[in-house]
């Protein structure tokens, strides 16, 4: 076989552009066909069975007051079958009615009613084998349907694989592993090119450095300037943006604890979610309804406790209130009583002193917590209409706050996250708020229209948000 520069690769722009755009779409080809087809309308179906019956209390992937229900076919199935039927008819048995399963004797159910504190399960008589299924479809698949579906989870009896790496992260280190491949295919062609021109005898020119080779200086500061801009544009569009931010509050208070352990509804707390604008920050009256007679707490002891007591001038040891007139000096006494109880085995004189200090300097006034969510004052937003009329659960936009023990903003509150939740959200048209949209409900009985969207009801144009 003879090689002459006539059959060499020529690098060219074109050639290098082709080599990677093949690269890509074998990338996203593999990713496509690698993905499971979703049945859209069960997922659909189950969905809203979903969110209507079991949200309260399940979510699809986690734990919270019940069992995460993802893969909960699965388990019962595996757990065999017992007194004459199958792990999938007592599961369905369960659903319908936990009591009476518990009562049989069955092995899982009486580990599921022991592991959850021994809390029966609401009952759904109502519901049907068929609606049960479509209820554990979309829980199995709750991260699949939509327009956007993803590969299901690691351990779906599917086989299918889920990625858990950030998408942000595989792009960039896509983008750098191209860019690196381009590189050597530019210095392999051009190699190519000069045996071609030593082999047919002609004059080779010495290659410059690659820093002087001007295609090269030319892509990189394309390069680089585009990254510059997308840097600009990204940084100013997060400006007063902080997810993620979880900054330290002055009474360490666990909404693990509160929330998840001991399942302390959210609005009892924050009872202004459903009555106003603003989601409210509970008065020390509210934490006093249980902390009058809870004086020890299971991580911290008394020394969080004693600064609630200390802010609103409470003396847990009589369980009066200071008199307006009383000394720094009694007061001191009296929390020095309290805290000292947390060292009987002897006074670690240093951490009671801190205890203390902290404590004191709360004395009869407000409590400064520090703000986690914060929108531009041109934002409107109504934590009411939220969650009386669009039925959203606080989880949605604070993530699952009963699993942490230190409050993060969970999600980036920008116009685009709202609008895309917009786009997205399915009207509930049962509820009373909505009877005034008859076109819309004309339609869905009609079945010109299967949903209607937030969207459609105005959620999306500018005077709504923005006023």
């Amino acid at each position: 076989m003879t090689f002459s520069r006539l059959n060499a690769p020529k690098l060219t722009v074109r050639n290098v552009f082709n080599v990677l755009l093949l690269f890509i779409l074998t990338l996203t080809s593999q990713t496509i066909f690698a993905q499971d087809a979703i049945d859209q309308a069960r997922w659909d179906a189950g969905k809203s069975l979903f969110k209507s019956q079991c949200q309260s209390c399940h979510l699809p992937d986690k734990k919270m007051t019940g069992p995460a229900l993802q893969y909960a076919r699965e388990r019962w199935i595996e757990n065999g079958d017992y007194d004459g039927k199958s792990g999938e008819e007592w599961l369905y048995e369960w659903v319908k009615n936990s009591s009476a399963v518990i009562s049989s004797g069955h092995t899982y159910a009486n580990g599921l009613y022991n592991e959850y504190d021994k809390s029966v399960m609401s009952l759904f008589p109502q519901l049907t084998n068929e609606q049960i299924d479509d209820i554990l479809y979309y829980a199995d698949n709750y991260d699949k349907g939509g327009s956007a579906p993803v590969a299901a989870a690691a351990n779906a009896p599917t086989g299918a694989v889920q990625s858990t790496f950030p998408m942000k992260t595989f792009l960039w280190i896509l983008v750098g592993s191209l860019a690196f491949i381009a590189l050597i295919l530019w210095r392999v062609f051009g190699m190519l090119d000069r045996m071609a021109k030593e082999k047919a005898g002609e004059e080779i020119t010495p290659t410059p450095p690659i820093w002087q080779n001007k295609k090269l200086t030319t892509l990189l500061t394309i390069v680089v300037v585009v990254f510059l801009g997308y840097y600009t544009a990204s940084s100013a569009m997060g400006l007063g943006r902080q997810q993620s931010y979880a900054p330290e509050q002055p009474i360490k208070y666990s909404h693990e604890l509160h929330a998840g352990k001991y399942q302390i509804d959210c609005q009892y707390c924050h009872s202004g979610a459903s009555q106003s604008k603003h989601s409210n920050i509970p008065s020390i009256n509210v934490c006093m309804n249980c902390h009058k007679n809870i004086q020890q707490g299971p991580q911290h002891g008394r020394k969080e406790i004693a600064k609630i007591y200390s802010a609103i001038a409470y003396n847990p040891n009589n369980g009066t209130y200071f008199a307006d007139d009383a000394s720094m000096d009694e007061v001191e006494a009296e929390l020095i009583a309290y805290l000292k109880q947390d060292y009987e085995a002897g006074v670690d004189q240093t951490e009671l002193d801190e205890a203390l200090d902290a404590a004191l300097a709360m004395y009869n006034k407000p409590v400064e917590w520090v703000r986690i969510h914060n929108l531009p004052d041109h934002v409107y937003f109504n934590h009411a209409q939220h969650v009386n009329a669009g039925k959203v659960e606080c989880q949605t936009c604070h993530g699952n706050i009963q699993e942490m023990e230190v409050v993060a903003q969970h999600a980036p509150l920008s116009m685009g996250w709202c609008i895309n939740c917009h786009r997205e959200t399915e009207v509930d048209m049962g509820n009373n708020y909505y009877q005034v949209y008859e076109k819309y409900h004309e339609d869905l009985k009609s079945g010109a229209m299967d949903k209607v969207t937030v969207e459609d009801i105005g959620g999306t144009e500018c005077q709504k948000c923005h006023y």
